[in-house]
């Protein structure tokens, strides 16, 4: 890939927004009306290093932010024991693990969690930054019973997408990449798929962001 170098939970809410398959067919559902998670590809930094952690932060600076993951089934139960494997870049746009990035043997932002009785689980981390051809995302994988059920992306708001990159701690400032140039999403007729891969971010008491989505499955 041609690269320049790329939120107490009381009260979140699921930003709720429906999947239309690029084919036309009729809408995925769950049985009470929850939209199936849409997949995204793989895309080219996933490696499977089986960190089992909360903080995927390690040494990386940038704007806190907790990601919150709610499993449910196609009956709206949560999924219990459900693996939740995320990974992003940093606030460079750089990822950990790849030669290509110069970042062998290194396993900043990522990791996994498994889902409790409730279907959810959270990290800790840093907002993402962004790189040439996307916008800015977060990768996610989920696994059940030695499976893997679902390969998406995760994407934010963009007036908190803004409102963070206005730090200096990003200095490439806003990603100026079009949902519909984004080389994963220009397929698409239109943004129904990446408006529902978007997190609810919200702020905790202590001001920090927390992103918030629910993982519907069939």
């Amino acid at each position: 890939m041609n690269r320049s170098k790329f939120l107490s939970l009381a009260g979140l809410g699921f930003l709720g927004v429906i999947f239309f398959p690029k084919t036309g067919k009729k809408n995925r559902l769950t049985e009470c009306n929850d939209p199936v998670t849409p997949p995204l590809p793989e895309g080219p930094y996933y490696k499977d290093e089986q960190l089992n952690r909360v903080d995927i932060t390690e040494h990386k600076k940038g704007v806190p932010v907790t990601y919150v993951f709610m499993v449910e089934d196609e009956d709206c139960k949560p999924v219990e024991g459900a693996i939740v494997d995320i990974w992003q870049c940093d606030a460079d746009g750089h990822y950990s693990d790849f030669k290509a990035e110069n970042t062998i043997n290194e396993t900043w932002l990522r990791g996994y969690q498994k889902t409790g009785a409730d279907g959810t689980c959270k990290f800790t981390s840093v907002f993402p930054g962004w790189y040439d051809g996307r916008i800015t995302h977060l990768h996610g994988k989920v696994h059940l019973n030695g499976k893997t059920l679902l390969t998406t992306n995760f994407f934010f708001p963009k007036e908190i997408e803004n409102h963070v990159y206005a730090s200096p701690l990003y200095p490439k400032g806003p990603n100026p990449i079009p949902v519909l140039q984004d080389i994963e999403l220009r397929v698409d007729k239109d943004t129904t798929r990446h408006d529902a891969l978007v997190m609810d971010v919200t702020k905790d008491g202590n001001g920090n962001l927390v992103a918030f989505y629910k993982v519907a499955l069939v």
